[in-house]
């Protein structure tokens, strides 16, 4: 049997779920993987692809720059999803 995270109530609305403010930006983001490695088991496999769940992280470093400042920070990827077949979506949750 594998281990499934809990699941969120689906009438949840993201922006309920926020614990800070979002704002607009026009900023451009460096991001770089740290080397690691996760290991989980695996939910389900297909001849496309899989879905496997894990206590590990994805560590990143990101160097944001907007306005002409570039700001580092360290963190995590929280989400990944494919906005469209050539484009991603990428979610960081900063280091306190």
């Amino acid at each position: 049997m594998n281990p499934q995270p809990p699941r969120e109530n689906p009438d949840t609305q993201v922006s309920d779920r926020r614990r800070q403010r979002r704002r607009s930006s026009t900023a451009s983001v460096r991001l770089f993987a740290e080397s690691c490695e996760i290991t989980g088991p695996v939910d389900n496999v297909s001849r496309s692809g899989l879905l496997f769940f894990s206590d590990g992280h994805l560590r990143v470093r990101v160097e944001i720059e907007e306005n002409g400042v570039v700001t580092k920070r360290t963190g995590r990827i929280v989400r990944a999803a494919r906005m469209r077949s050539d484009s991603m979506g990428w979610a960081v949750e900063f280091d306190p």
